[in-house]
């Protein structure tokens, strides 16, 4: 059959595909959801087919509706006064990749940006820092680094490696402390839910409890470790400069999860990320997250 759609209706289709539901359409187009969900049914009726498979979590492209995906990324890259050519060369790339992470992977993530607009300088990625496990559900997310797995059958989790973990200090603490032991240390703990983690808990149970002052973010556990505040049950490959205590504690290793839905996996630029971030992600936890500038404590009577 011939295809019927134009710019407008091509418009809206990349937007569904890239934001996974008509609410976040709407928004990406100041449109209301209403209308993205009336125009794309007008769409399917003139097409005689569906594009888009809809969900109480979101939505998905149909087969049909993600082959006019194809033909409206390379409209909008015309639009942009930029040469189409064969699918899957640098310069046919042309699209937004939205990724959703916590703050401890920020920098593993922007290496992997870096990397993929020096090659493909026409696509853009979002990278939305949250610990909410489900927004790759709800089609919030293209691409999502995880800690857990939790198992949903509509998504492909790919096993990067283990995060390794260890008590830190910088040396302005132990200078002022320098026979500190877990039961005296001044730990700088999170706060709930983040202190229900099982590297937290396990910290707990070995007497690393005596919180001086409690925190809701990494970053700022990170922060506060830096400043010589006090100790931190932190992940190896952030603890560059600072001395790991305690080592007889056993902190428990986190799988570290890809997670993407199918559907995303069909659109070239995104597929194209997935694989960037996941040789990044894997060079990284494959050094064990302990070949860092972090150095043993050795107290001296």
């Amino acid at each position: 059959m011939a295809m019927h759609a134009n710019w407008d209706d091509l418009r809206l289709l990349l937007a569904v595909s890239r934001r996974g539901s008509f609410l976040q359409a709407g928004q990406l187009l100041g449109l209301a959801a209403s209308t993205v969900s009336r125009r794309l049914t007008q769409l399917e009726a003139a097409l005689g087919e569906p594009l888009v498979e809809r969900g109480v979590e979101g939505c998905w492209l149909t087969s049909r509706g993600q082959s006019l995906v194809e033909v409206a990324l390379a409209a909008e890259a015309g639009l942009r006064g930029k040469t189409v050519t064969v699918p899957g060369s640098s310069s046919a790339l042309s699209g937004r990749v939205l990724v959703s992470a916590g703050e401890g992977f920020s920098s593993c993530i922007m290496e992997a940006v870096a990397r993929f607009t020096s090659l493909h300088p026409s696509c853009s990625v979002e990278l939305q820092v949250t610990a909410d496990f489900h927004k790759i559900v709800r089609g919030a997310a293209d691409i999502a680094v995880r800690t857990a797995h939790l198992g949903e059958p509509s998504l492909i989790y790919r096993s990067v490696g283990k995060l390794a973990y260890g008590v830190f200090a910088d040396a302005s603490y132990l200078k002022r402390f320098p026979h500190v032991t877990p039961a005296i240390a001044d730990s700088i703990a999170l706060l709930a839910p983040l202190d229900m983690l099982p590297q937290m808990r396990a910290a707990k149970a070995a007497s690393l409890d005596r919180a001086q002052v409690s925190v809701s973010s990494f970053a700022a556990q990170l922060e506060a470790v830096r400043r010589g505040i006090g100790v931190a049950v932190l992940p190896r490959m952030l603890a560059n400069g600072l001395i790991e205590l305690f080592p007889e504690l056993h902190i428990p290793d986190m799988d570290v999860y890809m997670v993407t839905r199918p559907q995303a996996l069909k659109q070239i630029h995104i597929k194209t990320f997935y694989a960037i971030l996941e040789q990044v992600m894997v060079q990284t936890l494959g050094v064990k997250n302990g070949d860092v500038n972090a150095v043993p404590l050795t107290i001296k009577d």
